[in-house]
């Protein structure tokens, strides 16, 4: 549900600001917030790395069937800087979209796009892992 919601958030947003009287204010608030959403999950996510608790390790160990070796685990907390840049790549472009008088693009990558960024780097951990780390662990022991 909350997929389907994020999914709509900004084809409402748009289509409600084109054809309702809307100042500006509340114009740039309800364009500024996915903006403000990714520069929070951003902080997070580096706070995590800083402090040695990645969420990402979190959330890995919390879903994982089975335990998860410290081999793995440093890769998980190493990988957190790959996802740190993902999402300072994914603000930077909030930002610039939400500057930008192109409501099309804000409309866009708000809706889908960041999802097309997020899952892309996914596909590239994943492959990382398998064809990279995976190995080299196998190797090693």
């Amino acid at each position: 549900m909350r997929i389907i919601l994020s999914l709509l958030y900004a084809p409402i947003i748009f289509f409600s600001l084109k054809y309702f009287n809307s100042s500006i204010e509340e114009v740039l608030v309800l364009k500024a917030l996915p903006f403000i959403i990714s520069l929070i999950f951003t902080t997070i996510i580096i706070i995590s790395y800083i402090k040695k608790r990645s969420v990402i390790l979190y959330f890995a160990q919390k879903f994982s069937k089975t335990e998860i070796s410290i081999e793995e685990k440093e890769y998980i907390h190493n990988s957190t800087k790959f996802w740190i840049v993902i999402s300072i790549i994914n603000v930077t472009i909030h930002f610039f979209i939400f500057l930008n008088i192109n409501s099309n693009f804000w409309l866009f990558y708000s809706s889908i796009g960041w999802y097309i960024l997020f899952i892309s780097a996914g596909v590239l951990q994943f492959l990382h892992r398998k064809f990279v780390f995976l190995k080299r662990v196998k190797i090693e022991n």
